[in-house]
């Protein structure tokens, strides 16, 4: 038996589905490249991070810096192509653009409310308010140009300032109703 195998194996035996070890295997990659943020997931870069949908509002109102958020999915060819480009061009803004990444696969209802129709989706905010967007993939120039225009009197943010981080949300946790049955059972 090769090392690899030795190596994997235990991995897959504690994993009780495919995504549990998908995440076991990302996570391994991961943690060889760049540590673990305090949120859990692992950074992409010192202005990049990945949004849940709750927190997308609390992303776009930060003030005082252009607030970039990609809708993407890891299925998508150009997402896959212009995040990176996006991601390089973005350190050349340090403390100005910030990127927040929104999966449409696991945002729920939040592409639809924003009207996102077509992916890479890709919208400028500054103080809360849509500045830009585009839709599809572009180049390095093209994108340097934007955050260019759109952060123009914006003070960088002093050295080492990561992302703005949205509020921790507790999870809710409530009591089940009663009454309650799963979909398609009536009470007698």
């Amino acid at each position: 038996m090769s090392t690899r195998f030795l190596i994997l194996l235990p991995l897959c035996l504690l994993a009780t589905s495919c995504d549990k070890a998908k995440n076991l295997v990302e996570k391994a990659r991961e943690s060889g490249t760049a540590a673990v943020a305090p949120s859990g997931k692992a950074p992409t870069g010192p202005a990049v991070r990945d949004l849940a949908a709750e927190e997308f509002e609390s992303f776009i109102a930060s003030p005082g810096r252009l607030m970039v958020v990609d809708f993407h999915a890891d299925w998508c060819g150009p997402c896959q192509t212009l995040g990176p480009v996006m991601e390089r061009v973005a350190g050349e803004f340090p403390g100005k653009v910030y990127i927040g990444k929104i999966n449409v696969d696991h945002a729920g209802d939040l592409p639809g409310k924003e009207g996102v129709s077509g992916i890479p989706d890709v919208r400028l905010y500054r103080d809360g308010k849509l500045v830009d967007k585009f839709v599809g993939s572009i180049d390095a120039g093209r994108i340097r140009e934007l955050f260019e225009k759109h952060s123009a009197g914006i003070e960088a943010a002093p050295a080492g300032e990561a992302a703005p981080a949205a509020p921790e949300a507790e999870p809710v946790i409530q009591p089940m109703k009663k009454d309650w049955l799963p979909p398609g059972i009536e009470r007698r």
